[in-house]
Formats: structure tokens, sequence, C-alpha cells
């Protein structure tokens, strides 16, 4: 046998390699986590969508909470009060008061200068008169408005780490739609307790 017959032969047999993988540590499962969630390539032929209506939604909410910030004044009041009151979820701005309530005298707003004040009066002051008594569009804008800051993270923390994995599966419509029917299905349920409240 030659030398050039024992070259073939160790060319013909397999290499064996042994790869020894890394000992897991909680580094490399909180960071395998994460890459888990903003890669798209974790699982092998899978349809990936990319997760933009949950980062753009949860942009938008941090983005509301810091207009709450700003210091100035609108119509006689804080802004963060207006705002917090064009945001709010309140039933007397979303659906017409019976007549016989809204003739009733009440105290005046303090910022309205008339003496003698009807109810529908004050609502109407206290709701801008926008679309008024039919402001549907709080059911969404409810949804962006957060009282402090604790709020907000609470949201967060449920919504960035369960919405990312969700919409890279499903897709950004899907999530969307159930996103918001979600939303308006929570606000139809506050509406119903506060019904039940007041038997």
């Amino acid at each position: 046998m030659n030398n050039y017959d024992v070259v073939e032969q160790e060319m013909e047999e397999p290499l064996s390699i042994r790869v020894e993988e890394p000992a897991a540590n909680n580094k490399n499962i909180v960071s395998s986590w994460f890459r888990r969630i903003f890669t798209l390539d974790d699982i092998p032929n899978q349809k990936h969508h990319h997760p933009i209506f949950i980062i753009v939604m949860s942009t938008l909410h941090v983005f509301m909470y810091f207009l709450t910030y700003i210091n100035t004044s609108w119509k006689g009041e804080d802004f963060n009060v207006t705002l917090f009151n064009l945001c709010k979820f309140y039933i007397p701005c979303m659906r017409p008061t019976p007549y016989n309530i809204r003739t009733r005298i009440v105290n005046c707003h303090p910022s309205m200068t008339n003496q003698t004040c009807l109810y529908d009066d004050v609502l109407k002051h206290m709701c801008f008169s926008f679309t008024y008594p039919h402001q549907i569009w709080r059911m969404v804008t409810v949804n962006l408005y957060h009282i402090n800051w604790l709020h907000l993270l609470s949201n967060l923390l449920i919504q960035i780490p369960q919405g990312i994995p969700l919409e890279r599966k499903y897709g950004t419509v899907r999530i969307a739609i159930i996103y918001w029917l979600s939303d308006v299905g929570a606000d139809l349920c506050s509406m119903m307790t506060n019904i039940e409240a007041r038997k």
C-alpha cells in the first residue's frame, strides 16, 4: 500500500466532529427569548410577519402619555385636563340623554358665564360640543390615554411581550382586528357595568 492509497482511504472515512453545546445560563436564556421575539428566523419554513401594529400602538401610547406633560392651558383649563376630557370614556357624551334630564337646571361649570344652566349646556361644555352627543370615537381614545406612568407601564408590559409574537405569527391585519374588537368589547362591558351599578 503506497502513500496515495492511505490518503485516499482517509478521505473516504467520514469525519466525525463532536461539538459540545455551551452550558445554558440565565443570560443566554433571556437573550435567546428576546431574539425569538424580535427576529424572524427562529422557526424554519414558516411565514413571518413584521410586528408593525403592536410597535406603532405602543409608541402611540407613550406619545399620548407624554402629551399630558405639556404645561399650557386651553379653554381655561390645563391641557392635561382638556386632553383627559377629550379622551375619557364618558357615556353622556356618547349617546343622547333623555329630554327631561337635559332640560334640568344645574349649577354652571366655573368657566361658564351663565347664571343658570341646563344640564345639556354643561354636557356640551364638558364634551366640547364636538359631534355631541354621538362621540363614539371615545371608544378608541380611551385605549390611548393613561392616567399615570404605572398604568402605562402595566399596559405595555402586557401588550409588547404578548402582542409581538402573536403579530409575527398571525399578521398585522388579524391582530389589529382582534386588538380593536377586544377594546370595543371592554368598553361595552364597562357600559353594562355602569348600567347595572345604577339599578
